[in-house]
C-alpha cells in the first residue's frame, strides 16, 4: 500500500514475531500458553508465563488483535484524509488478490512439505512435549485439490481449522473485516452523524474480532480529520493507557485460577473474555502509538521497520518451518541435551532460518501479490473506459483478454 506508516509497520513486525514465539511455545512448551491444561516442562516458569503479564511474550492472540486494529486503521486512513471514494473502491477490489497470492504460495509449500512427510517431526514432538493432550495439526493426507480449495476458497470464505497452515484461521476475519470497514467508510464516512453508526457497529460486533477493525477505522477517522480529536501529549495519561493496554493484552487464554491477577475481569459477560480484552488492549496500544512521538521513533527504527516489511511473509511461513525444521532439530537434540537447552537451540537456529526465508518470500511472492492486485485493478478500470482499448467501446472484449493477461505477466516478471 502506498504511503505506508513506518511505525505502524514496525508494530506489526513485532506482533508477527510474537505470534512466532507463541507457536514455538505451542510446539515445545505448551504449558507456557495453556497453563495447567497441558504438561509442564519448566515448572513455575510455565505458570508465570500462562498466568501473569509475563505472558505478553508469546501472546499470539493479542498480537493478532493488533493486526486487526492496524488493518482497520491503515485501510481507511487515506480515505479519511481525502474523502475520495475511489480510494476505498480501489482497496476493496484489490484486497482479495493482495491477500490471496501469498496465501496460495504458502499453502503450496505446505502441500509439498506434507507430501514429503516432513510434518511427521511435529507429530513426534507432540508426543514428547504435550502427549495426547494436544491436538495434532498435521494428521491428514495431503491432496493437491484440497490444498488449492483451501487456498482459494476455504481460507477466505469458510475459516475455522486450516489443515495446510493453521495460521490461516485469521484470513477469513481479515478479509471480511476489511470489507466491513471499507463499506462503513464508503457509506457513513462523510456523514455528520457517522458516530451513531460507529457506535452501533461496535455494539453489534462487541464479542467478535470484527470489533478490532471498527476500532482501527474510528482511529483513522479521528486522527486524520482537519481538527483531530482524541489526541493528547500528556505522558501520564499515555503511560496509564499503555500499561492498561499491556495488562489487558496479557489476559491469559488458559483457565483462570482462583487467585488470578485477572479474576476481577472475569465477569462472565463475554463468552470468550480474552478475545474482547485483547482487542481493547490492542486498541489502547495503538492509541498510545498514534499519540507518542517517542514510541513512533522506536517502532520506526531499522529492526522493527524491517520486521514490519516482512511481517505478512513471516506470519505465513513460520509455522511451516517450525513444524518441519524446528521439530526435526529438536528431536535430534532432545536425547543428548537437557530439555530446555534443546528447546532454546532449536528455536534460535530456526529464527536464523525463518527471517531470511521470510525476506525471500516477501521479495518474490508478497511484493508480486501487491503488484498483481494493482495491475488487476488498473486493468479493470482501463478496460471499462471507452476508447482505452483499440476497437473497444466498453468493457474489455474477449479477443483482447489473452493479450491483457500476457501484458500483466510481462509487467510482473520482466
Amino acid at each position: 500500500m502506498a504511503g505506508k506508516i513506518t511505525y505502524l509497520d514496525g508494530l506489526r513486525g513485532i506482533a508477527a514475531v510474537n505470534v512466532m514465539i507463541m507457536h514455538f511455545f505451542v510446539a515445545l512448551a505448551p504449558a507456557m500458553i495453556y497453563g495447567s491444561k497441558l504438561p509442564s516442562h519448566f515448572g513455575n516458569l510455565d505458570l508465570l508465563f500462562s498466568s501473569t503479564p509475563l505472558g505478553l511474550i508469546g501472546a499470539g492472540n493479542f498480537s493478532v488483535c493488533i493486526f486487526f486494529v492496524l488493518s482497520g486503521y491503515v485501510l481507511t486512513q487515506k480515505y479519511f484524509k481525502t474523502k475520495e471514494n475511489s480510494i476505498i473502491i480501489s482497496s476493496a477490489v484489490r484486497r482479495y488478490l493482495r491477500l490471496f497470492i501469498p496465501v496460495f504460495a504458502a499453502v503450496m509449500i505446505s502441500y509439498l512439505l506434507a507430501s514429503a512427510g516432513l510434518f511427521h517431526y511435529y507429530l513426534e514432538t507432540m508426543v514428547i512435549s504435550a502427549g495426547s493432550n494436544y491436538r495434532n495439526y498435521w494428521a491428514f493426507t495431503p491432496n493437491l485439490i484440497d490444498a488449492v480449495k483451501q487456498a482459494v476458497w476455504g481460507s477466505f470464505f469458510v475459516g475455522g481449522k486450516m489443515s495446510y497452515n493453521p495460521v490461516l484461521w485469521t484470513m477469513k476475519i481479515e478479509f471480511f473485516g476489511s470489507m466491513l470497514v471499507f463499506a462503513m467508510a464508503l457509506l457513513f464516512g462523510s456523514l455528520r452523524n457517522r458516530w451513531t453508526f460507529y457506535l452501533a457497529a461496535t455494539v453489534l460486533f462487541l464479542k467478535s474480532y470484527y470489533m478490532a477493525f471498527i476500532i482501527g477505522m474510528v482511529f483513522a477517522d479521528t486522527f486524520n480529520n482537519k481538527m483531530p480529536i482524541f489526541k493528547t501529549g500528556n505522558k501520564i495519561i499515555l503511560s496509564i493507557i499503555l500499561i492498561s493496554g499491556l495488562f489487558l493484552g496479557s489476559y491469559p487464554i488458559s483457565p483462570l485460577t482462583n487467585d488470578s491477577l485477572y479474576g476481577f475481569l472475569n465477569t462472565g459477560f463475554f463468552k470468550t473474555a480474552y478475545v474482547t480484552y485483547h482487542i481493547i488492549g490492542a486498541g489502547m496500544i495503538i492509541y498510545v502509538l498514534l499519540n507518542s512521538r517517542w514510541l513512533q521513533n522506536v517502532f520506526s527504527s531499522p529492526v522493527p521497520a524491517f520486521l514490519g516489511k516482512i511481517s505478512y511473509s513471516l506470519y505465513l511461513i513460520h509455522f511451516l518451518v517450525m513444524s518441519s525444521f524446528t521439530c526435526a532439530l529438536f528431536l535430534v537434540l532432545y536425547p543428548i541435551l537437557p530439555y530446555g537447552t534443546a528447546v532454546l537451540i532449536s528455536c534460535f537456529v530456526s529464527v536464523l532460518l525463518i527471517i531470511p526465508l521470510s525476506y525471500l518470500f516477501y521479495k518474490y511472492v508478497d511484493k508480486a501479490g501487491v503488484k498483481l492486485s494493482k495491475l488487476f485493478y488498473n486493468w479493470l478500470v482501463n478496460s471499462c473506459r471507452p476508447g482505452d482499448i483499440p476497437g473497444g467501446s466498453g468493457c474489455i472484449k474477449q479477443e483482447n483478454l489473452s493479450s491483457t493477461i500476457f501484458t500483466i505477466y510481462n509487467k510482473l516478471f520482466k
